[in-house]
């Protein structure tokens, strides 16, 4: 997308109250208040870049309604959400199912959304990255 009107900003520190940026074109500093920026992004009046996911939550869940089977057996297995959320703002879900029961190393993808999909194959490795660490550390508390 390109446009006379638009313009690209790299964010060189956040406050509690204020936001820094300089126009990558012109070198230009430009200062925001942080509460009108972040409604601004949130009312998609401005736009991020997706570059990484700074947060990663993951659930496990006894049952899921399209029940994931290994080897033909429908013994139940754990299943584990994870949400990811990018500094664009977004949030990105996936599912996970164990094809050991009680295994976490055992996880593998059941169900992503068309997002992550479509993601280049270097946001792909860090969106993977992220959720791999976030279930590492999780599994040291089960």
């Amino acid at each position: 997308m390109a446009g006379p009107l638009l313009t690209n900003w790299s964010i060189e520190s956040i406050t509690a109250e204020t936001v820094t940026g300089t126009n990558t074109e012109t070198g230009e500093t430009r200062e925001w208040d942080r509460d009108q920026l972040i409604h601004r992004l949130g009312a998609r009046e401005f736009s991020a870049e997706l570059t990484t996911f700074d947060r990663v939550s993951v659930t496990e869940i006894a049952e899921w309604r399209e029940r994931h089977s290994v080897e033909g057996t429908e013994e139940e297995k754990p299943y584990v959400v994870a949400i990811a959320y990018g500094n664009n703002g977004e949030k990105f879900t996936q599912l996970y199912a164990a094809t050991e029961l009680g295994d976490w190393d055992s996880l593998e993808v059941v169900q992503e959304e068309t997002n992550i999909q479509n993601f280049s194959d270097e946001l792909r490795n860090r969106f993977d990255d992220a959720v791999h660490e976030t279930l590492e550390v999780e599994q040291r508390y089960h």
